[in-house]
């Protein structure tokens, strides 16, 4: 045998040797440390558990309790709850008599949608939809029948093929808003089913989605419809439909169960329509509850009225809002850059339709041609009822000097002849305004109740209370003699306070009050005059002697508030919208762009928006600062890390956030902690053994945690049968605020955490407060309302209500996330103006944050003389808001998780925000630790680093500028987690063990099969060498 020949096969098997090593030893590294995070979430663990202390002796440790005996009973209260959401949510647009009907009834459901009906939006807002009870559950569930032949002919039969698009897929990346209704046509040619339309009621299901990463289309034309034609109004096909029923049909019921506002002018048309009900998704069991309010009788069999009102302003042309002229697909040319410009202020929604309308009807120069009854279907805050109440004996209290606050009392009463309703009233506000002065709607939303339920005959006082700082209008070009400029100004003059069943309602009522002749008021266009006769009675006035521009202007900090934006926020070459000048939007006078030859399926036309980009925006783009004035230093105070002074994170439960014993806390924690805490807290923060901090789970999302991997909802527990049970998935945050019952609200926060506690899941990624900007907005779904004020005041009850148990809320998207299209593409630039972005985009933050707080449990530790520690289960009041989340868009050019001035001065300064601030999932070409950590961000929404150093991860000592500002962020996170649920079962000297990863079962098997592996080529090599060896002797 040849040399080499007796060498190959040694060689070989040693290279096999060293490849499995290898391959080994970087697999087993990657994923115990850059994947661990990753792996744990994706494959799960065991649960994790915790080891008393022995030293502490009998100390009660449970902190958060669930009030259910167990997860069987949870599902069931969740079930009924969720019904209730969606049967006070839902609201009744028109109603001939019709409603409600009787039991027994049997209803004729028209469309594909009937039987996949939309119950919530994708991405984060997802949930196990495959548990949602279908329509004809839950009507039948309500005593009410269904057409099985009709309903089969959809389901299974010839109509099934009809299916709506999914709209924004893969967050956007694909997008398909088909509507592809089945047609008539396929109805009338089959055989004998018009025979069963006999003796039934129509109702026709229209339903449109909603999804994370992209905004709704514009233009049908590249989705199978018209050019000309959007997705929030019917095609051709639905009508075609419509027009059927109403010909063979006596009552048609409009059932519109859509994610965003519809154009429903065309309602008018058909005399047969009996009825119209806006209902959005409404989540796992809502349909029961669209059932109760059908017949009018809940769960109990008890007698109900409608009671939902709507939150968003429908009108017949969605276009004709100033915010749609400045909304979609808007790229600055030669660049990567796409940006949107509210150029429409503060004139979002009814802001601007009953402004423009007092401006008509009081002949206010440059008003414009605007007719309010042509262009407003249904106003804000309207909706019908069942029953007819009245109010009266309104009140308007003084103002308490100590407070700022006043209350409205007034008397609801319901009719003797009616029906046992809730009735929901609205408090509304006119300002006083001057021509040039500080912009101001002509009402705003500044207070409502839901009563409770009011038996016929019966009538309850109403109290509502109300506060002065919510009257107050941000001027951006107040001088306040130091250099700077900025003010919360409470104008002088006079102040209109109404009681009032919607916004246009309310307008009306202060306009008859000052002395408008009542002949020029008008009612909206579907609507009649009665429904909208002014009200003089139901109208208080406040009067500001002096103009007021401190009280209302010094934040938590004691520091004055003044500008943060105005100097970079704006666009000095757009124009802005104002009440001095209203023909500014004429022939789309506001839009800040023009049409390129890029194509853009969803966009108006089909073709993309552009704007010239300058050299000097551009350069600010493409920086990564964060306008801290301490960022960019040549050396920063160093810390200390690892330090062994004995103490561990539960001890820091109860403290107060400044509380000194946190630095040596904080001093324990070392560097590798510390860079994993900041730079992977996607779904996750991890253990620090240092301070004995347990790994603990954040989960998606506004409607109900769900799992990292397929959105599907969280395991609970069992029923008595064995049956798996799951988190709720809870309706949509568009229907909960049809409801106008902040109650509901409250008890789906508490629910979800609730739901956390069982699953053990410790923070949610929600509630969302953006605003109903357009209509178009693809994640409208998850946000309130085009108001702030309502949407604040839920989003309060939502994160107090989770906060109850334990559970941190991530409020988001902070701020001005109020479009999906482009808003991860490096940050859509998004421009508007100081006093908008404070009175509309940032209002509803504040509300939710400031003087939200809870009372918690803790163990507070006493040192006795024999170096033993008794406990003393206690109280103490903290925040109730500790999370939130930034959002990926710019204010102007800086990224909003990044910018200094939105977090720092506004979110932490003004408000006093001490808690966590995660960003939203990292887009990692633009959202940088450098910068959201000097900007006072704390961590990044993030699994795995694969954009820095993939082998090692993220290491602080690399960094010493993220080093310096990384101890506050800790100190956020650990001040957030302390204070949660995830402190259950801890004393000091209780031991953690982490659940085993499931993940390790693979690795382990690798490895045996690898050691394995390597054993049989040593084997072989030794087999080898040996007969070498003898053939050699031999030749020897």
């Amino acid at each position: 045998m040849k040399p080499k020949t007796k060498k190959l096969g040694i060689i070989l098997c040693s290279v096999g040797i060293a490849v499995i090593v290898v391959f080994s030893v970087f697999l087993n590294y990657l994923a115990l440390t850059t994947f661990d995070t990753l792996f744990r979430q994706f494959f799960k663990t065991s649960e994790d558990k915790v080891v008393s202390s022995e030293s502490a002796g009998e100390v009660n440790v449970d902190y958060y309790e669930s009030d259910f005996k167990d997860a069987a009973a949870l599902y069931d209260y969740e079930e009924r709850k969720v019904a209730e959401m969606a049967m006070e949510g839902a609201t009744l647009l028109e109603n001939d008599g019709l409603l409600p009907l009787a039991k027994g009834t049997e209803l004729s459901l028209f469309s594909h949608s009937s039987v996949d009906l939309v119950s919530g939006g994708s991405g984060s807002g997802s949930g196990s939809f495959e548990l949602t009870a279908d329509l004809k559950t839950g009507l039948e569930a309500a005593g009410l029948e269904v057409n099985e032949t009709l309903w089969n002919f959809y389901k299974s039969g010839n109509g099934s093929g009809y299916k709506r698009g999914a709209g924004s897929i893969e967050y956007g990346r694909r997008l398909d808003w088909k509507i592809n209704e089945c047609p008539v046509e396929k109805i009338t040619a089959e055989s004998g089913l018009a025979d069963t339309f006999k003796g039934t009621v129509a109702m026709f299901v229209m339903s449109r989605t909603g999804g994370e990463g992209a905004d709704l289309a514009r233009d049908m034309a590249a989705f199978g419809g018209e050019s000309g034609q959007h997705y929030l109004e019917p095609d051709k096909t639905e009508m075609g439909v419509i027009d059927y029923l109403n010909k063979k049909f006596d009552d048609v019921i409009i059932l519109v169960n859509a994610n965003n506002a519809m154009e429903l002018g065309w309602i008018d048309d058909y005399e047969n329509i009996s009825a119209v009900i806006n209902f959005p998704g409404a989540g796992r069991t809502g349909t029961y509850g669209l059932g109760y309010m059908l017949t009018g009788l809940d769960a109990d069999g008890n007698e109900i009225s409608a009671s939902g009102h709507l939150v968003d302003t429908l009108v017949y042309d969605n276009f004709s809002s100033p915010a749609m002229q400045n909304m979609g697909d808007y790229r600055y040319t030669g660049s990567d850059y796409y940006y949107v410009n509210y150029a429409e202020g503060i004139y979002v929604g009814y802001k601007y339709y009953e402004t423009r309308y007092e401006d008509v009807v009081t002949e206010r120069a440059n008003a414009g041609s605007y007719d309010y009854a042509s262009t407003v279907q249904y106003p804000f805050g309207y909706g019908l009822s069942y029953t007819d109440f009245t109010w009266s004996d309104f009140e308007l209290s003084p103002v308490d000097p100590e407070t700022g606050e006043m209350t409205v009392t007034l008397e609801v009463a319901n009719s003797a002849d009616g029906r046992r309703g809730k009735e929901v009233v609205q408090i509304y506000l006119q300002s006083p305004y001057t021509s040039g002065g500080i912009e101001k709607a002509s009402v705003q939303l500044v207070g409502f109740a839901k009563t409770d339920y009011i038996e016929p005959g019966e009538s309850v006082p109403v109290t509502i209370t109300l506060d002065l700082k919510d009257f107050v209008s941000y001027n951006d070009e107040f001088d306040n003699g130091d250099g700077t400029k900025g003010a919360y100004v409470l104008d002088d003059g006079d102040y209109y306070i109404t009681a009032a069943s919607d916004a246009h309602k309310a307008l009306n009522n202060i306009l008859a009050a000052r002395g408008v002749d009542e002949g020029k008021l008008v009612a909206a266009g579907g609507l009649d005059a009665e429904e909208n006769a002014a009200d003089e009675g139901m109208v208080g006035v406040y009067t500001q002697e002096r103009e007021d521009s401190e009280t209302y202007s010094v934040g938590k900090d004691g520091e004055a508030i003044v500008n943060q934006f105005a100097e970079y926020s704006t666009l000095a070459d757009a124009k802005y919208l104002s009440r001095e000048n209203w023909q500014a939007m004429d022939n789309d006078g506001l839009r800040y762009g023009t049409a390129s030859s890029a194509d853009s399926g969803a966009e108006i036309g089909g073709k993309q928006w552009q704007h010239e980009l300058s050299a000097a925006l551009k350069a600010k783009l493409d920086s990564r600062a964060s306008l801290n004035p301490e960022e960019g230093k040549e050396e920063y105070k160093k810390h200390t890390y690892g330090a062994d002074n004995g103490l561990e994170l539960i001890d820091m439960r109860g403290l107060d956030y400044d509380d000194p014993l946190w630095d040596k806390l904080l001093d324990q924690v070392t560097v590798a902690e510390l860079s994993k805490l900041i730079d992977q807290a996607g779904y996750t923060t991890v253990e620090m053994k240092s301070i004995v901090k347990p790994e603990v789970t954040d989960l998606d999302g506004p409607a109900g945690i769900n799992l990292v991997v397929g959105h599907g909802s969280v395991p609970t527990g069992k029923d008595e049968n064995g049956k798996q049970l799951y988190s709720m998935t809870w309706p949509s945050e568009y229907l909960l605020a049809s409801t106008w019952n902040a109650q509901l609200a409250f008890d789906m926060g508490r629910g979800i955490a609730e739901d956390g506690l069982y699953g053990d899941v410790q923070g949610w990624y929600g509630p969302a407060v953006n605003i109903h900007r357009t209509p178009f907005a693809g994640r409208n779904f998850e946000y309130y309302s085009e108001d702030a004020f309502l949407s604040g005041k839920l989003g309060y009850q939502a994160v107090n209500g989770a906060a109850t148990k334990g559970m941190y809320a991530f409020l988001k998207h902070f701020a001005l996330n109020d479009q999906e299209t482009h808003r991860d593409h490096l940050g859509i630039v998004t421009w508007a103006d100081e006093q908008t972005i404070r009175e509309i985009y940032l209002k509803a933050f504040e509300l939710v944050i400031v003087d939200n707080n809870v009372t918690i449990n803790y163990n507070k530790g006493t040192q006795n003389e024999d170096g033993t520690t008794t406990y003393t289960f206690t109280t103490v009041e903290v925040p109730a808001a500790t999370a939130i989340m930034s959002s990926y868009n710019r204010i102007g050019p800086t990224w909003a998780g990044g910018n200094y001035d939105l977090i720092t001065e506004v979110l932490r300064g003004e408000w006093g925000f001490n808690g966590f601030v995660l960003t939203d999932y990292e887009v990692a070409t633009y959202m940088f630790n450098d910068q959201c950590l000097a900007a006072g961000g704390d961590a990044k929404l993030k699994t795995v680093d694969l954009a820095g150093d993939f082998i090692q991860g993220y290491n602080l000592a690399d960094h010493p500028q993220d080093m310096y500002f990384s101890r506050e962020a800790a100190h956020h996170i650990l001040y957030t987690v302390v204070h949660s649920n995830a402190m259950n079962d801890f004393i000091h000297g209780a031991k953690y063990i982490p659940g085993f990863a499931y993940y390790k079962i693979i690795l382990i098997v690798w490895d045996v099969l690898a050691a394995a592996g390597v054993g049989v080529l040593i084997f072989f090599i030794v087999k080898k060498v040996r007969r070498n060896i003898a053939i050699s002797n031999q030749a020897g």
